[in-house]
């Protein structure tokens, strides 16, 4: 019989990201699989939307405000469909278990549990907020919003109430890294039910195609850093540059392509001016999944730079909770340099695939970047076994394969009870 699975998948296209790249991912290889699947994600902000054509239903009908009525909808897709299992690409959605009586299990980035997003987590007034109209108003004002400090913290508790209970009523949860599984004991998850699954990543696709560095704008015989981020302050964007500049100064010659946008652009490029680095620092803007493949393949090595950075009034974390570029970029045979930061020591093994480095330090960044700049074979190395590890630890079919099977085991421990 075609087991029937509700998925709910908050990020999904046409927004795009790792985490929308999962969900389209899991949902399409579910339903090539044999299971029936419907989808259920956020209304789109604005339209008309180009929407990618998919051979099941998605559901575009959560509120990004109104929690209590997301899980009042939800219930009654799952009793519509007549699912049989609830997947969630958030640890928030745990209560459906008790509202439906079906087994809920979910994947967890980590972020869920450090910054829980959910808006409005109280049933009084949920029903008012998941009007669109309503949503539409306040959706775009809510972060900017300064919460009085007493309200401000209520809400932090009453967030983090809702995701603790709703994560321990979680059948199983896959982390993505050391880090998230760590966060998830912190929040009292029974450990035997959490699973270390970090990865996702077409390793086919990243390994294939050769475009020419002219093609792309970049000089032969240079040697070329690149990395892939949004323009914000948890990617250390400030410490690479820095690094950049130390190595010049040592007549390290290196490039760097900066691809991603974000709020940060005009302070980088005023940085990048300021330290004399306009010839060699390139900021290439948004750049498409293929593009990306063609830049990674064309350059010399990946680098990451990210940091922990705590918000200064509500204390919430933000950091690296894994870091699917750098599965992409060792998919691509590059080696890698990467902080040792949140759950980046979880795709970036010391020695093996990339080298790890002290967040936040300049100059061990560039003192690493200078080892694969004198020791090409070193990179080349390290790109090989890094491209054989996202094979065997984090390509699609790795990770699908572990959500099969914890499907099939959930259910069988359904049935049995």
């Amino acid at each position: 019989m075609t087991q029937r699975l509700l998925l709910v998948l908050t990020e999904f296209p046409p927004s795009f990201g790792g985490m929308q790249t999962h969900a389209v991912e899991l949902s399409q290889w579910l339903f090539a699989r044999g299971y029936y699947v419907e989808v259920v994600t956020y209304r789109i902000e604005e339209g008309p939307m180009e929407l990618q054509e998919l051979p099941f239903v998605v559901h575009r009908v959560m509120s990004r405000v109104a929690y209590q009525a997301n899980l009042r909808k939800l219930a009654q897709l799952a009793r519509a469909m007549k699912a049989e299992l609830i997947y969630s690409s958030t640890v928030y959605y745990g209560e459906l278990g008790a509202l439906t009586g079906l087994p809920v299990f979910c994947r967890s980035a980590g972020n869920d549990v450090l910054r829980p997003w959910i808006a409005w987590p109280f049933v009084i007034g949920s029903r008012v907020l998941d009007l669109p109209w309503v949503e539409r108003q306040l959706y775009r004002k809510w972060k900017q919003w300064a919460w009085p400090a007493g309200l401000e913290n209520m809400m932090l508790q009453r967030r983090s109430g809702v995701m603790r209970g709703s994560a321990r009523s979680m059948e199983r949860i896959f982390a993505n890294s050391e880090f998230t599984r760590s966060l998830l004991g912190g929040v009292a998850v029974e450990q035997a039910r959490v699973l270390l699954l970090p990865g996702g990543v077409d390793t086919h696709f990243f390994a294939s195609g050769n475009v020419a560095r002219a093609e792309l704008g970049m000089a032969e015989g240079e040697f070329y850093l690149v990395t892939a981020c949004r323009l914000v302050e948890k990617k250390g964007l400030d410490t690479l540059l820095e690094a950049i500049a130390l190595l010049r100064n040592r007549q390290v010659y290196v490039r760097l392509l900066i691809a991603g946008e974000g709020a940060q652009r005009i302070r980088l490029e005023s940085l990048i001016v300021s330290l004399g680095l306009s010839e060699v620092v390139k900021l290439l803007g948004y750049v498409g999944h293929r593009a990306l493949r063609d830049y990674m393949r064309a350059s010399d090595a990946f680098v990451l730079s990210s940091i922990e950075v705590v918000h200064p009034k509500s204390g919430l974390r933000d950091v690296e909770t894994m870091g699917r570029v750098l599965c992409e970029a060792s998919a691509s045979g590059l080696p890698v340099v990467a902080t040792a930061s949140g759950g980046i020591p979880s795709v970036v093994e010391d020695g093996v695939n990339g080298l790890l480095v002290q967040p936040g330090c300049a100059m061990d960044l560039a003192s690493k970047i200078e080892t694969l700049w004198g020791d090409r074979e070193l990179g080349r190395e390290l790109g090989r076994k890094g491209k054989a590890r996202a094979e065997k630890c984090f390509d699609w079919t790795v990770i699908f394969a572990e959500h099969e099977r914890a499907i099939k085991a959930i259910s069988q421990a359904s049935q049995a009870g």
